[in-house]
């Protein structure tokens, strides 16, 4: 499947998208004030006081390698042993989930990871979900700052 170049801009914004809309609803709902959540945002601040080292661990070097973990290894792992698609995108998006050990980011990287996985399944190449993944990222990020 030959992917278009605005395709790669469509995922990085439903990416973005995706993560602004569940942020909005974890405020809303007040997720974002329990103190698990509060102590893993501000947790941030104690690997580097610069934005620039917290935006390259955060949005390049963090989804890059959970990438190659959670959809290349993980969801090929599920779907060689199961070939079924949809087992192995929500399995792969619950361990996703749990790998973040916090109970609202474990909720928000199911969420998040059902559509990353799902990209992944779509095209079959790292580099998309890897763009949703910065996206939602880089808003997270903003959004500490905020």
């Amino acid at each position: 499947m030959k992917i278009k170049w605005y395709e790669f801009l469509i995922w990085t914004g439903i990416g973005a998208l995706a993560a602004f809309i569940l942020t909005l609803i974890f405020n809303v709902t007040g997720l974002t004030r329990v103190s698990s959540f509060e102590e893993a945002s501000q947790g941030l601040f104690y690997v580097s006081d610069s934005i620039w080292v917290l935006i390259a661990l955060y949005c390049f070097a963090t989804p890059l390698i959970e990438e190659l973990i959670f959809r290349y290894c993980i969801y090929n792992l599920v779907l060689k042993y199961t070939k079924k698609a949809a087992i192995a995108i929500i399995l792969t998006a619950a361990l996703f989930g749990i790998y973040h050990l916090n109970p609202v980011q474990m909720l928000y990287g199911f969420l998040m990871g059902l559509l990353i996985t799902y990209s992944y399944h779509r095209y079959k190449i790292l580099t998309i979900p890897f763009l949703v993944h910065a996206a939602a990222n880089a808003v997270a990020l903003a959004y500490t700052f905020l």
